[in-house]
């Protein structure tokens, strides 16, 4: 102990204090110098600098804030260039989805001018078809709801391709739906037609031989038998024996027997409360039941019955009563011959 302190007491007379010695130790560091050596080229020999060691920590500063200021600037300037060519990009997309959306604008348009030539040609149908027309309100087909792209938070934008790409729907949906309308519209007459159709082939309107004459007309005439007035409640067709007679319409056989009167007989149910009758005929070619249809050969003519010589007797029923034949002969009757 004695020793320790002797030696501070030593260090006190040299002017030294424990808080002296780091700042000593300080300056030595600072009044240290450095060589760096740099090779000059192949040929160059070697330099030789000598730096003070306070020097290295400001270089250290400068080449850690150069890196990093360098690092930010090449970081911008990428995320730049990946930027500006995004948006070349979605430039470019956006021309080829602008004139794409061109092109279905024209085939909308297209389809509008075929839709109302369309609409035209239905209302000529519907003329001849003798079908009421639809009110042009019914045709606008309105409607309700929310516009096109109405979910969009740009829906208000005025920028060129969202404007069209709008309009295009709209007018889209407009197709469709005129276009489902259009489509019942067309089934309804063509339902109408087939009813149409059947009803006109189930309506006499030929005449039952295509060779002969008319001998007797339908209504009072003097009978040939007693001399008396009496109602014809057909005509008379007269023809040589074997000519083919023909079904007048549509329909299906409910007689195919010998009649008291009218001999050799086939009678004809066409439906809609339509019969036919033809008698006096030397051959029955159906049978009860069969379905035939217009200008199918029935019988052949003979005088079978009650008759002075070969022809066909024909009758229409409409809803059980007798009519005059000849309104239902459409085809300008028998030729002679």
């Amino acid at each position: 102990e004695c020793q320790g302190s002797q030696n501070r007491l030593q260090a006190f007379h040299r002017g030294e204090t424990l808080l002296d010695q780091p700042r000593t130790g300080l300056l030595r560091w600072i009044r240290k110098r450095y060589t760096v050596m740099v090779l000059d080229g192949p040929e160059g020999g070697i330099r030789h600098f000598n730096l003070p060691a306070a020097v290295i920590p400001m270089v250290l500063v400068l080449l850690i804030a150069g890196l990093g200021g360098g690092t930010a600037a090449f970081l911008g300037w990428t995320s730049g260039a990946v930027e500006e060519s995004h948006l070349i990009q979605l430039e470019s997309e956006n021309s080829r989805l602008t004139a794409r959306l061109m092109d279905v604008q024209e085939t909308v348009r297209s389809f509008e001018v075929r839709m109302e030539e369309a609409a035209d040609i239905e209302r000529e149908f519907r003329n001849l078809a003798n079908l009421d027309q639809i009110p042009d309100d019914v045709r606008r087909l309105g409607v309700g709801g929310p516009l096109a792209l109405s979910g969009s938070r740009d829906l208000n934008s005025g920028e060129p391709g969202l404007v069209m790409a709008r309009e295009t729907l709209h007018r889209l949906a407009d197709l469709e739906r005129r276009a489902t309308f259009r489509s019942a519209n067309f089934r309804e007459m063509v339902g109408a037609l087939r009813t149409r159709e059947d009803e006109l082939s189930s309506t006499p309107s030929i005449s039952p031989v295509r060779r002969g004459w008319f001998s007797s007309r339908y209504g009072m005439r003097e009978d040939p038998f007693t001399g008396r007035r009496s109602m014809h409640r057909g005509v008379d067709l007269s023809a040589w024996t074997g000519t083919p007679v023909y079904a007048t319409a549509d329909g299906r056989v409910s007689r195919a027997s010998r009649h008291s009167t009218l001999g050799l007989l086939v009678e004809i149910n066409h439906g809609n409360g339509i019969k036919t009758r033809y008698g006096h005929n030397s051959k029955l070619l159906v049978k009860v039941g069969q379905r035939v249809r217009r200008g199918d050969i029935i019988a052949e003519v003979g005088s079978t019955g009650r008759s002075t010589s070969p022809h066909c007797h024909y009758e229409i029923q409409v809803n059980g009563r007798h009519t005059n034949p000849r309104r239902y002969i459409l085809d300008g009757g028998p030729r002679v011959g």
